[in-house]
């Protein structure tokens, strides 16, 4: 059984890639289908003043959670994409928004299935073989890199989990002239056929390779030849000061380094096909759109398992005496109180966290985690977590307001909610400043 896992894992992970694959810092690693060359340049058709500036753009997110019937944790999805506001009905905008409702129903009609499927299994491999089993997961985050000029770049950060020593993080990207909706390729920024472009990529990845320090050297002896044969032509995307050129996981360097990425300026770029202004910086815009997805997720978490519609599991005897009321937490993320409480408080503010965990429905017990009965309660809740939209504003150095749009189907009838919450820097961490629902 284990040898055919070794098997089902991988091919399970080479259909998500299939599915998403379809970076924006200048530092050389981080942890997180075009045209052809028809060298086309984007439509001069002017959209008027206020459409000129950048696109307003919301997040949209599909989740799900699947448990097993004993209500064992199977696997998570998550699908964050844009959605770019589009009041005028402007075509080329249209056409992007329904190119990633397009990869999200893609991701629903293929991912999901095959996930749930390797998930059973692998679940029933660690039950005939004696190891313990781990939730699986598949989520893509979506990270605006250029917003500007008539040019939307788009980022897509997937993380997944099918088994294995640890998790694989993957980019994909999409560079989009807005007028048109149409996807650009390098061959069409750069006004060259498609081979000119990879010797202009080679040129300059290898030319910031050799001049790496030393101790920030992480690549492969043979870099020369992995940078020519592992690059793929739409592994790029644009920021704000330059082009950035990007490569996956282990090609050129061991899986620590993370993803390798490499800027080329736009005023040492050449004479491109399309013009590409330099815009402001949006790292901490971008830095807190990633956090506030990821809270809002935590969040959920806590609401629906921890300290809202219910709680954690517990281990139950067939008889409960009547004074008896505490018993121990059976989830394996939370042996100790101190679990909990560290998972707590990486996502909300001191004060929230102390009310939360002193509320006295998880106790320590005998440096075991205890769950009391007594504390547990349920409520009329109809909210639909599986498909929401989030934005954030007022965003500063150290806070941000989360705008969030969700469908409240109760029995009075089906209306959109909106949710507000703010996000505190606070020792460094970005954290809600409250549970929500």
């Amino acid at each position: 059984m284990r040898k055919d896992f070794r098997i089902i894992m991988p091919l399970i992970a080479m259909l998500l890639l299939t599915v998403l694959l379809s970076g924006c810092s200048n530092s050389n690693f981080n942890d997180i289908s075009p045209s052809e060359n028809s060298l086309h340049k984007p439509s001069t058709d002017s959209l008027t003043a206020d459409e000129s500036s950048s696109l307003n753009i919301y997040y949209k997110v599909y989740s799900d959670t699947v448990k097993d019937v004993d209500g064992t944790l199977l696997v998570k999805f998550r699908f964050t994409y844009p959605y770019i506001d589009n009041p005028n009905n402007h075509e080329g905008i249209a056409v992007i928004n329904n190119y990633y409702q397009t990869q999200l129903e893609q991701f629903i009609k293929t991912v999901v299935p095959e996930g749930k499927k390797a998930a059973l299994e692998l679940k029933k491999a660690a039950e005939n073989n004696g190891f313990d089993f781990h939730n699986l997961y598949y989520e893509r985050e979506a990270s605006i890199c250029y917003n500007g000029n008539h040019l939307l770049s788009v980022l897509n950060i997937g993380y997944e989990y099918t088994g294995g020593a640890h998790p694989t993080n993957y980019w994909s990207s999409e560079t989009f002239d807005v007028k048109t909706g149409r996807m650009l390729s390098l061959s069409d920024i750069f006004g060259l056929s498609k081979e000119e472009v990879l010797e202009k990529v080679y040129e300059t990845v290898i030319s910031q390779i050799e001049s790496t320090t030393e101790e920030d050297y992480y690549y492969f002896e043979n870099y020369e030849e992995n940078v020519k044969n592992h690059y793929s032509e739409n592994d790029f995307i644009l920021g704000s000061n330059g082009i950035i050129f990007y490569y996956q996981l282990y090609t050129i360097a061991p899986y620590v380094a993370g993803i390798p990425t490499f800027e080329l300026p736009y005023d040492k770029a050449g004479d491109l096909a399309i013009q590409i202004l330099p815009l402001e910086s949006n790292e901490l815009e971008r830095e807190i759109y990633l956090q506030a997805g990821r809270l809002i997720e935590a969040n959920k978490d806590v609401f629906y398992n921890i300290f809202g519609l219910a709680m954690l599991p517990l281990e139950l005897p067939e008889n409960i005496s009547g004074e008896q009321s505490l018993f121990p937490v059976k989830d394996n993320r939370f042996i100790t109180f101190s679990d909990l409480d560290n998972y707590i408080r990486g996502i909300y503010v001191k004060s929230e966290a102390d009310a939360l965990m002193n509320s006295g429905r998880y106790v320590d017990k005998g440096g075991r985690l205890h769950g009391d009965i007594n504390k547990d309660g349920s409520m009329g809740y109809y909210v639909d977590w599986n498909n929401y939209r989030f934005e954030v504003n007022e965003i500063s150095e150290n806070s941000a307001t989360i705008k969030i749009y969700v469908i409240d189907d109760s029995p009075a009838g089906r209306e959109e909610k909106i949710i507000e919450i703010n996000m505190l820097k606070e020792n460094d961490q970005w954290l809600l400043e409250k549970m929500f629902y």
